[in-house]
């Protein structure tokens, strides 16, 4: 059973004596070991430059100023707590003592929406174990808590527990709903952590569920509070009850008060996150597509989508400042009394309880930030300053492993089942930084690309000095399909100069390379030029084209790259093209790989040809050897990957749907799409191995030693730092699946960081797109090539 968590994993986070301390007394304790030298304080709010998109999602960023970030991690957690908690009653209708009240179970709960949501494929999908009729074994409490004076200080409790006889105290998992939802909704979750052995709680956030009274109960709260300004519907009220939650159940003899967790959703998730910040015992902390800058998202003009989460406030606001639209003012400032919105409705949620502060206050206790990376309500490039300022509070505490930031690709503003199965799984909230094989991060790049050399050498079929000869254009190229294909949309979309005559202003060369003995050592090249009479020497781009295709699939792309001022360049692949006799010259390849070990025609022998060509165009007097890209989709993109791993004289590289994690695929059974590529080896390899059918039986490291391993993503992908590296997947491409790029990606941005070239990495998931080059990759590539190759 994993959060493996709570219930085995963190017992012994929590001081089991400080759990008998009230709430407020517990939310101004900092852990020592934590605390920074307290140097400013309020903390003026950190001023962002919006540079450019997330490096998960998109693009890298620049290092944030040193002075921005220093301000973050020189805060005193302990008075910023006490600071927060002086906010969070000075709006209190009327402290009462906690008392709890029993209530009926909700047969028909309130959605504050036009339409009642139905099922959650999200919640639907949490793990949950097996047990024989289980709805039968479960008991469940409804209650009341009354956490403050007036009607909203009644607060509506869901528990959710398997039937035990004995005594034991279990760990607590509080689960929080997003907007408009209410804690009924929740139920699947509840369930589900309930049948592994959690008590799991939900409650009705403020103006929710039991809380109102009609669809537009919390829209009219907010509006309430932006006029009157007497309470504190968006986030802030609720975690005064989740302070008050946490003093009942600590004070419970079926609960461990050392072992609770906290969670949400959405709103749901910001709530998790500031209760986490005002009271250290939930111990362990896990908000799911809520943590954001809200001050960043004003600075940078990227407030628009969490505006329109709560948008009848800001109407509001924008009437009463004279506004015809909402904007960045309305947004910021109240023109007549100088305060932010924000600060009307949530004082200092902007500003200095933002989560440049609030979130490394979580610190030591493990905390998951699960978001989208696509999520325009919690932008991931506003997290820059605050991921940071959290990792070295982490570090400061040397528990490094207890903070994870994950921003799912492709994904907006929404919880996934990977997400829910994340933070029910998270036995640390962050990986060790260690691969399936044992490999520790701190790879030295060059002593790999050594031990990659050695692997190339090892199956050579005879050394041979480089030679070219001269060839003869293609004029019926093979195809190993049994339809050759006849029109690409994406490469016919490609950027090209607006040239009269433009192909009788083009020359073609034709030529074979040499690389080493054997048939298979003739490399066919194809280049194309516009003709000049100057000896300029002019940037170059190798084009590497996917399974079954050839060079000559690829004219439109080298013509297009040719009008511009490249020498475009595409080669057949091993066992491709002129390099091929029939349509199962491929297939046949891998077979025989498989039986005799003594080639590697998947990706390795191509990366060797590259090598030899890399030779060869650097010695030409047109081609400027300081200024040679490489591309290619599918299996070329694999081959651009690789081929700049091992030669750093492929300045910039843009590889296209082929960058993948091959040991993750096998560890985490996703690797049936890319072996179905491939097909014909596996099902060898099956017969061979007297099985009835294909698994994942290591079959990668007989046809192409080290992919899934030493040579994974993780550790080859970094070396390719500092070079200028454009990593182009697509979000729903099951070959390449993007979940197995989160450490490649990790690292990677972290190797171009140690290199102070972060601009010279980004990493592009197109949403909604299978494994398919498309015109936007097209032109991303050939707008990376432009930027860094044509200056």
């Amino acid at each position: 059973m994993s959060l493996k968590s709570l219930y085995l994993l963190f017992p012994s986070l929590t001081n089991p004596h400080d759990a008998t301390r009230s709430a407020l007394a517990r939310a101004t304790t900092c852990f020592p070991h934590v605390r920074s030298s307290f140097t400013a304080y309020p903390p003026k709010r950190v001023r962002y430059k919006c540079r450019s998109e997330s490096p998960i999602t998109a693009t890298t960023t620049e290092s944030t100023v040193d002075g921005e970030r220093e301000m973050a991690e020189s805060v005193d957690t302990g008075k910023l707590r006490d600071e927060f908690l002086k906010v969070l009653r000075s709006r209190r209708s009327g402290e009462v003592p906690l008392s709890v009240e029993t209530a009926e179970l909700v047969t028909k709960p309130l959605y504050q929406e036009a339409s009642t949501p139905l099922f959650s494929e999200a919640m639907a999908s949490c793990p949950k174990a097996d047990v024989e009729k289980l709805k039968d074994l479960l008991k469940e409490e409804n209650l009341h808590l009354i956490t403050e004076a007036g009607e909203q200080g009644r607060l509506p409790v869901l528990i959710v527990s398997l039937k035990e006889e004995s005594d034991r105290k279990r760990p607590a998992v509080v689960f929080l709903h997003s907007t408009n939802k209410c804690k009924e909704w929740l139920r699947p979750l509840l369930e589900a952590y309930a049948s592994r052995g959690y008590i799991a709680i939900a409650i009705d956030s403020r103006y929710h569920g039991e809380r109102a009274s009609h669809i537009t109960t919390y829209k009219d709260a907010l509006i309430s509070a932006w006029k009157k300004g007497d309470t504190m519907p968006f986030i802030f009220d609720t975690v005064w009850d989740l302070i008050k939650l946490a003093d009942y159940l600590t004070g419970r003899k079926d609960i461990d008060p050392t072992r609770i967790g906290i969670t949400g959703e959405s709103l749901g998730g910001m709530h998790a996150w500031f209760a986490a910040f005002a009271d250290t015992r939930y111990s362990v902390v896990a908000p799911i597509i809520g943590v954001q800058s809200f001050g960043w998202a004003v600075e940078n003009d990227k407030w628009q989508a969490r505006v329109d989460s709560i948008k009848p406030v800001f109407e509001e606001a924008r009437i009463d400042l004279g506004k015809s639209v909402i904007d960045k003012e309305v947004v910021k400032k109240a023109s007549y009394i100088s305060h932010f919105v924000w600060d009307r409705i949530a004082p200092g949620l902007a500003s200095e309880f933002d989560s440049p502060y609030t979130v490394p206050a979580i610190a030591p206790r493990p905390l998951l930030i699960l978001n989208g990376a696509e999520d325009p309500r919690c932008p991931v490039a506003g997290l820059e300053v605050p991921n940071s300022s959290a990792r070295k509070a982490w570090e400061n505490a040397q528990c490094l492993e207890y903070f994870k930031f994950k921003a799912q690709l492709g994904i907006g503003h929404q919880m996934t089942p990977e997400m829910v199965k994340e933070a029910s799984d998270c036995p640390n909230p962050v990986e060790q930084v260690v691969s399936e094989s044992g490999m520790e991060e701190s790879v030295d790049a060059d002593k790999l690309r050594s031990e990659f050399l050695k692997v190339l050498r090892s199956r050579r079929s005879g050394g041979v000095p480089l030679a070219v000869e001269p060839a003869k254009p293609v004029t019926n190229p093979l195809y190993q399909e049994v339809s050759p294909p006849t029109f690409s949309e994406a490469m016919a979309s490609c950027p090209k100069a607006n040239i009269e005559n433009l192909n009788e202003l083009l020359q073609e060369e034709n030529l074979y390379l040499i690389t080493e003995a054997g048939e298979q050592g003739r490399l066919p090249v194809l280049f194309i030029s516009m003709k000049e009479e100057s000896d300029r020497k002019r940037p170059a781009v190798v084009f590497l084209h996917s399974t079954t295709n050839c060079k000559e699939w690829l004219r439109p792309l080298l013509e297009a790259y040719a009008s511009r001022g490249y020498i475009a360049i595409a080669i057949d692949s091993r066992y491709h093209g002129e390099r091929a006799s029939c349509i199962t010259t491929y297939e046949n390849a891998l077979v025989s790989a498989w039986k005799k070990g003594d080639t590697m025609p998947f990706i390795y022998d191509t990366v060797w040809d590259l090598m030899k060509l890399a030779d060869y165009l650097t010695e030409r007097k047109d081609i400027d050897p300081t200024r040679i890209g490489i591309t290619g989709e599918s299996l070329g993109g694999m081959h651009a990957w690789f081929a700049a791993f091992a030669d750093t004289r492929y300045s910039v590289v843009a590889p296209i749907i082929g960058v993948q994690g091959f040991g993750w695929a096998v560890e985490n059974d996703k690797w049936q799409a890319r072996v179905n590529s491939i097909k014909p080896v596996f099902e060898e390899a099956r017969d061979n191995l007297g099985k009835s059918e294909i698994d994942r039986e290591v079959v990668w490291d007989k046809i192409a030693p080290g992919l899934a391993s030493e040579f994974d993503a993780p550790y080859s992908i970094p070396a390719i730092a500092p070079r200028p590296l454009l990593i182009l997947n697509a979000a729903k491409d099951q070959r390449c699946p993007i979940a197995g790029l989160e450490v490649p990606n990790s690292r990677v941005h972290k190797a171009y960081e140690d290199a102070q070239s972060v601009d010279n990495f980004k990493l592009i998931v197109q949403p909604r797109i299978w494994h398919q080059m498309t015109p936007e990759t097209v032109k991303q590539a050939s707008d990376w090539f432009d930027k860094y190759l044509m200056q």
